[in-house]
């Protein structure tokens, strides 16, 4: 009998060999390929549906157009664009040592959507108090390195707030002195 119990075990090792290890990795591999290739092309379509890059559906409309307007020499700025001059804005500056500091700045500032330039005009009290409250708040030292940033974005953000229908796109400091 244990002759019988070890001739099929016998057979099962050698059935095992390194052919049926080398058919178990290329089947591994085919599966890798037959599963990797579609989701490689099915994330080429989504990334260029995003992109806007197919000639066909809504995007490929948004790329048509876009390509269209381009090539009329239509840009990327609205009609509507008023890009209004601020006086210049004097201050004193929060020092707490006793010493007197002053700051001058001048800006423009872009807006979109604005109905007139008139408009804007008959709000420049308003800015310059945006202006003036800011600069009294800040320190000599808040304005130096990436300070001048932070006003940047500090005027920004109180100017967006303060004409909230109308879009205030950007802010140009033309100049700021301090003494």
């Amino acid at each position: 009998m244990s002759d019988e119990t070890e001739a099929p075990v016998a057979a099962e090792t050698e059935t095992d060999g390194p052919a049926a290890e080398e058919q178990k990795g290329t089947s591994k591999k085919k599966l890798i390929l037959l599963a990797g290739v579609p989701l490689l092309l099915i994330a080429g379509g989504v990334g260029a549906w995003q992109a806007h890059l197919l000639p066909f559906g809504k995007g490929g409309e948004k790329a048509a157009a876009h390509g269209k307007a381009e090539a009329k020499g239509e840009g990327a700025a609205p009609a509507n664009r008023i890009l209004l001059a601020v006086p210049p804005a004097t201050a004193n500056l929060d020092n707490g040592a006793g010493r007197t500091v002053y700051v001058k700045m001048t800006a423009s500032i872009e807006f979109e959507g604005a109905e007139s330039e008139a408009a804007l005009k008959a709000r420049l009290p308003e800015i310059e108090d945006i202006f003036q409250t800011y600069l009294h708040e800040s320190r000599p030292q808040d304005l130096h390195g990436s300070g001048f940033y932070r006003l940047r974005e500090s005027l920004l953000r109180r100017l967006r707030v303060a004409f909230a229908p109308v879009n205030v796109s950007n802010i140009y400091i033309t100049e700021l002195l301090t003494q």
